[in-house]
């Protein structure tokens, strides 16, 4: 498993939060999720590449980048 930092856009509450949450952790390897809504960062412990996981928030409606 590794750690994926992320940079955030457009998370605005605790539904946002969740709703990232919810989409990451459908991904077959997503172990834990942590987000903070204040920076807009996100740390996912996975298998998955960067890029699926930027993917999968990209997809639900808000940015992702790699940190």
């Amino acid at each position: 498993m590794a750690i994926t930092q992320l940079q955030l856009a457009g998370l605005h509450c605790s539904h946002c939060v969740k709703s990232v949450e919810t989409a990451l952790n459908a991904l077959p390897s997503v172990r834990s999720v942590t987000i903070d809504l204040a920076q807009q960062r996100a740390e996912i412990e996975s298998d998955e590449a960067p890029e699926t996981l930027i993917e999968t928030i990209i997809g639900i409606g808000f940015d992702a980048k790699s940190v």
